[in-house]
């Protein structure tokens, strides 16, 4: 079996029906891009600072030994930035660094995409010339204290105050309480200087709603925490160990009132405060932060999803001795989930260019980003819920997928998913993200039909299709009466989508029950709605081959992707339109045979739709996923590298011995 494990890897690869390169510059949005990522990663590939050099395993690491290493990833970025003049290249070299360590991507994330955006978006030009260049020489070290310990997505209830003394121009920074304390905070265990807070505005005795606050937590020199600041770790979590999560309590801290953010809002020395236009934009951040989340959550599930396809095409099981991925109960579980991975990576493009128009570079218009924030809200949180729901299934089928052996650390599946628990709660919990784009979408059909109002957007939104809701409530049955039709026409699916769509937010309406009554009822319609633009965005790309940039080889194997990702949505959420009577129980089942029957087509592609992820080994980190399917080898002597996987046991003598030598031999 070990010799033919080689062959069956190397068959699989050759049975791609397009150019597996070609796919993989596609992903990463183009050969550019493609060939950067190419060469940062194999720059860092040989670094022992920044990739675990064996015979030493990071999968082996404690909670100590991996923040260390963690931080001292950072410090060798820091210090390639002195040594790299090409910006670029430094930036490529930190994105593969995050590829490899889940730990680094987290941490260099709260400082730069947390800490920097917060001061880039709301601090107003004064104080973004005092902080920024300090981020990003890394002279501060930066944190993100929203979540307090009783307190999380609901941000109305955050209990730390901002009390403005008149006398001293400054704010006194407090937490009146323990569930006030700030819970969770990536690097403020052990490393922040400094941090960004939310909290409660109060001035000359009046609450003047949530705003941030820049307040140093340590010494830059001591690493002591400062007076008025009592921090520490918040210990061992269930994954990402090498992330210092921390709580943040702050005993009457004071800071110049300079240090209120203040892009949107103003105030001068005597008190007098001027408010956002509307509060909604001191909350700006949180829209990249959820999409920055999705991004981890790509870099996780495709790690998984190339482990558990490598190991199923070279694993042999049964009566025929057959590859486990021939089995239909193999293959129907790993196809939609890489088709996902597709659906999602290629709609960030388009999310990219809407919140770009948002924020301007920085210099967002309020007019311009009040009347788009409700949409890019809505279709960030759908975003972040589907991903984690449906990504937290897929991590599972691919754990399922490779037997026994993907309960070894060694094959870091179990790496992946205690490191991506986080994803479903971290950031917003995924299930009120899903409540609350739902809610959006309650108000924008009842704007449609109660006032035929539609708000004219720059892009077009991810609701659009409310736009045509009095036509689409009309139609009252699915007109396909062969599904193999729809897969070749999208607009048919499509269709089909919005109609159960605006029939289960327009049945939410009409129930009148209270917000309690619909919750579980919106998760679903978020989902979909989710789900749906997914769909949009490459049927669109897709639908008609010719005069696209896009490889044509490339552009077959994403028809074939969006396709199944349709039949995918209509199989999971179909139930709706079956019950609404849209869809009938012989398109149901239709519905299921065609789907398999996709599945099955696509079969022989796993391992060049995996390959295109471009994920060289020593990122997988697996050796059950080696690319050249020589897996047996490979996981062998990753164990006889392991620290005391040969020899007498250290506790033999003391514990082993005084049993077993009483024994005496016949």
């Amino acid at each position: 079996m070990s010799l033919q494990a080689p062959k069956d890897m190397q068959r699989e690869r050759a049975s791609a029906s397009f150019n597996i390169e070609a796919l993989s510059h596609f992903w990463m949005g183009g050969k550019e891009k493609f060939e950067r990522r190419r060469k940062a990663l194999e720059f860092i590939e040989k670094d022992a600072e920044l990739v675990v050099q064996a015979p030493r395993n990071i999968l082996e690491f404690g909670r100590e030994e991996m923040r260390e290493y963690a931080m001292g990833q950072i410090n060798r970025i820091v210090r390639l930035g002195r040594e790299i003049n090409d910006r670029e290249f430094l930036e490529d070299i930190s994105r593969a660094v995050i590829l490899y360590s889940e730990s680094f991507a987290l941490r260099i994330g709260v400082h730069e995409a947390l800490f920097r955006n917060v001061v880039q978006m709301l601090g107003n030009k004064q104080q973004q010339e005092e902080w920024i260049e300090n981020v990003n020489e890394f002279k501060i070290i930066g944190c993100f204290a929203m979540t307090e310990l009783g307190h999380s997505s609901a941000l109305r209830d955050i209990e730390t105050t901002a009390t403005f003394d008149v006398e001293t121009d400054e704010f006194i920074i407090h937490s009146p309480n323990i569930t006030s304390t700030k819970w969770w905070i990536g690097m403020a265990g052990q490393t922040a200087t400094h941090t960004v807070v939310i909290a409660q505005t109060l001035i000359h005795g009046k609450n003047v709603g949530l705003n941030w606050f820049i307040v140093q937590l340590r010494d830059t020199v001591t690493g002591k925490v400062v007076p008025g600041v009592q921090a520490g770790d918040v210990g061992s979590k269930v994954g990402h160990q090498g992330v210092d999560n921390g709580w943040i309590q702050f005993n009457q801290k004071r800071v110049p009132r300079t240090n209120m953010l203040a892009k949107w809002v103003s105030m001068d020395r005597s008190g007098a405060f001027q408010p956002a236009p509307n509060p909604a934009v001191m909350y700006a951040t949180l829209i990249p932060e959820r999409f920055s989340l999705v991004t981890i959550t790509l870099t996780l599930v495709t790690q998984a999803l190339t482990i558990a396809t490598r190991y199923g095409v070279v694993r042999r099981q049964g009566s025929k001795n057959q590859q486990i991925m021939d089995y239909q109960s193999h293959y129907v579980k790993l196809l939609p989930a890489i088709s996902f991975m597709y659906m999602v990576q290629n709609s960030f493009k388009t999310l990219d260019d809407q919140f770009a128009i948002l924020t301007a570079g920085g210099e967002m218009d309020p007019i311009v980003y009040l009347n788009h924030m409700g949409d890019m809200h809505s279709i960030s949180a759908s975003l972040k819920g589907l991903s984690g729901a449906y990504a937290t299934e897929i991590l599972e089928i691919c754990r399922r997928s490779c037997g026994g052996h993907a309960y070894s650390a060694y094959n870091a599946l179990g790496n992946l998913i205690s490191d991506f628990g986080v994803m479903t709660t971290g950031g917003g919990d995924n299930v009120v993200l899903l409540q609350q784009a739902a809610r959006y979408l309650l108000y924008r059909l009842s704007q449609k039909l109660e006032f035929d109002e539609y708000p004219e957007l720059k892009y077009q939104s991810a609701t659009h299709y409310i736009a045509r809701a009095k036509e689409l409530l009309q139609v009252d049955k699915w007109s396909v009466n062969v599904i193999a039709d729809a897969t070749k026409d999208f607009a048919l699916i499509e269709e089909a989508l919005h109609v159960i769509l605006l029939n289960s937010i327009q049945q939410a309406l009409n129930d009148g029950a209270t917000h309690n009554d619909l919750l579980l009822e919106s998760v679903r319609v978020a989902e979909l709605h989710c789900a749906a633009f997914l769909f949009s965005v490459n049927a669109r790309q897709f639908a008609s081959v010719p005069g696209s940039d896009v490889d044509p080889s490339v552009q077959r194997i994403m028809r074939q992707m969006t396709a199944l990702w349709g039949l995918h949505i209509l199989r999971v959420y179909g139930d709706q339109g079956y019950m609404e009577g849209f869809l009938s129980p012989k398109q149901m089942k239709d519905i299921e045979k065609e789907y398999l029957e996709l599945c099955k087509s696509m079969r022989y592609q796993v391992i060049g739709l995996t390959d295109g992820f471009g994920l060289p080994d020593f990122v997988l980190k697996a050796p059950i996923a080696k690319y050249d399917g020589n897996i047996y080898q490979a996981y062998f002597e990753t164990l006889l590298q392991a620290p005391a996987s040969t020899g007498v046991a250290p506790y033999h003598a003391k514990l082993i011995k005084p049993l077993t030598e009483r024994f005496e031999s016949k």
